[in-house]
């Protein structure tokens, strides 16, 4: 009887053992387990900071990118000079931005967190000539993509997207060297020169030429070669004031309104003030253009401030232009596309190169020149909307927004639906 206890306490003891060790075992596996997944989960986390940091140095470089494209372009140094290249001018060359980023490093960007305790890095690349953007080479549109690491340079990740010019005016420009939505009525000297097409004034109402008036419009002359735009001796042919070069006479006060001269067009003089405007413009909303030319500090009150700029130009209200100076260039910072807001006369002697848009009444009292185009919206104006006994040398510029291969600052866009992660 006393051997059965002593056997049943042994085995109560065997028993105790096995199921201590099967606790052990298994708090040791939970605990493995545990850390395994403690330090998967701070691998997943790792990995996660890592491409955090990826993207934002991605994102930090494409819109780095983006503001510098929108600034002037692809190609706003000089890159040739030496030892660094910090010339404004364009080589003809895409800039390497990262040459021209104070903090450089192995021709990336560095980007320092604001306390100072972390340092990532990114890349930016142009390419002007991108199948998925324009498919050609071009120095107003192309793509730019942005690659961000890591602070271990680990994790990468790129973003891109295709960029252009705004599209400011439909169809890129007018066809017509004067686009008058009223009448037409100058009666000192003006000259008005196509030398692309045969169409010299579009007019919603009447052009008078009286007997009192010196206006004549030209032509190119047929027995005249072929002239190429992109040639520099061709293109100041084309653009030549003296409109006895090149041409051929259509319309004075003796031949009277040759066929150069479309008038009395419903289809324009009927129009609204707003479908006039939109019928050139990417918009019906004139606060939409005023809103870009300020945002690029060239939104004026006063036109004089005008003088010497190029780009997009927004002046408001009734202006008098009395000066000799110019507004746009036929190269350099290129021509400009100036909008007045109101009426405007011209008592100086002013250049003009680019598109000159008036809301009200355009007089000439000055000598002008223009060469690009000008259209007269005549809101609130009396007849003739398009006036003046001074001279007028108007001389159609037909390619005048590709003149420059700088981009005119703040007027550039990413394209819908060209963005990509990958």
């Amino acid at each position: 009887m006393i051997m059965n206890i002593r056997l049943q306490k042994r085995q109560r003891g065997a028993a105790t053992l096995v199921v201590a060790v099967v606790l052990l075992i298994s708090i040791t596996l939970v605990t493995i387990l545990t850390a395994k997944t403690v330090l998967m989960e701070t691998k997943i986390e790792a990995n996660n900071y890592r491409t955090m940091q990826a993207v934002s140095a991605a994102n930090y470089a494409l819109d780095y990118g983006l503001n510098y494209f929108d600034n002037g372009g692809f190609d706003q140094y000089d890159e040739t000079v030496n030892p660094a290249p910090t010339t404004l001018g364009s080589d003809g060359v895409v800039d390497n931005i990262y040459k021209l980023d104070d903090d450089a490093d192995d021709d990336q960007l560095r980007l320092i967190s604001d306390d100072l305790q972390q340092t990532t890095f990114a890349t930016v690349s142009f390419d002007t000539g991108a199948t998925r953007c324009a498919g050609t080479a071009s120095w107003e549109d192309g793509l730019i993509s942005a690659t961000g690491f890591s602070d271990d340079r680990v994790a990468t990740r790129t973003v891109s997207v295709c960029v252009g010019p705004l599209a400011l005016l439909n169809d890129d420009v007018p066809d017509i060297p004067l686009i008058s939505r009223s009448q037409v009525g100058l009666t000192g000297n003006a000259n008005i020169t196509n030398r692309y097409s045969n169409t010299n004034i579009w007019s919603g109402d009447t052009v008078e030429i009286g007997s009192s008036s010196s206006m004549e419009t030209f032509i190119k002359d047929p027995a005249t070669g072929p002239l190429d735009p992109g040639d520099p001796d061709d293109l100041a042919r084309l653009l030549d004031t003296d409109p006895t070069l090149d041409t051929q006479m259509v319309s004075n006060n003796n031949l009277g309104n040759g066929l150069d001269i479309i008038d009395s067009d419903p289809s324009l003089g009927n129009l609204s003030a707003t479908d006039f405007f939109n019928n050139f413009f990417g918009t019906d909303d004139m606060s939409v253009i005023e809103g870009l030319a300020d945002n690029i500090g060239q939104s004026y009150t006063d036109i004089a401030d005008a003088i010497g700029k190029s780009g997009l130009i927004y002046v408001a209200g009734d202006q008098s232009l009395n000066s000799n100076g110019m507004i746009g260039s036929i190269d350099g910072d290129g021509p400009a596309i100036l909008i007045v807001d109101g009426d405007l006369r011209a008592t100086g002697g002013p250049t003009i190169y680019g598109l000159v848009y008036v809301v009200g009444e355009l007089t000439i009292a000055g000598t002008v020149s223009i060469v690009g185009s000008s259209i007269v919206e005549g809101a609130g104006a009396t007849e003739p909307i398009v006036n003046g006994t001074g001279t007028l040398n108007l001389v159609y510029w037909k390619d005048f927004l590709e003149a420059s291969d700088t981009l005119p600052p703040g007027l550039t866009t990413v394209i819908d639906g060209s963005w990509r992660d990958w």
